[in-house]
């Protein structure tokens, strides 16, 4: 099987997360099982890279955990966690996904990904302490949604 992540770049994320996480981090991905089956309106044409690159990435630390979940049985919980497209997946408190990335985290938001694993991790968001202040302030949920992409 070919791999997605390079040999170097394998290296280079063990040291990276050998050195960074502190704590586990759980990844819950909602995906499209790979059955050879032609479902319409079921295409995923990169739910398998997606799989696949997140095994490669969990297999690099003990730390780190991933759940595959069939979005297509599993549509109740997905609703509930605010999954409505694939692939998805759920960086750190699984119960209520604090964060959520949808599509394939490949090229530049591969970066993105990291990041969001190795702040999970550390239980830090990056906020300032300003910005945590008036985040406490608030008194109604906001979903807050970052576009990613390379222009």
């Amino acid at each position: 099987m070919t791999t997605i992540l390079q040999t170097r770049d394998r290296e280079e994320l063990v040291k990276r997360f050998e050195a960074e996480l502190k704590e586990d981090v759980y990844l819950k991905l909602f995906t499209r099982p790979e059955t050879g089956l032609f479902i319409p309106g079921r295409e995923c044409p990169t739910c398998g890279q997606a799989e696949q690159l997140l095994k490669e990435v969990c297999e690099l630390s003990p730390k780190l955990h991933l759940e595959v979940v069939d979005f297509y049985q599993q549509r109740g919980a997905a609703a509930k966690l605010g999954i409505d497209k694939i692939p998805a997946v759920l960086i750190g408190d699984v119960a209520t996904g604090n964060v959520r990335y949808f599509g394939l985290p490949s090229g530049y938001e591969f970066t993105v990904l990291l990041g969001a694993i190795l702040a999970a991790s550390k239980g830090d968001s990056g906020l300032k302490p300003v910005t945590r202040q008036e985040v406490q302030r608030l008194t109604t949920d906001v979903q807050i949604q970052v576009f990613v992409t390379p222009t």
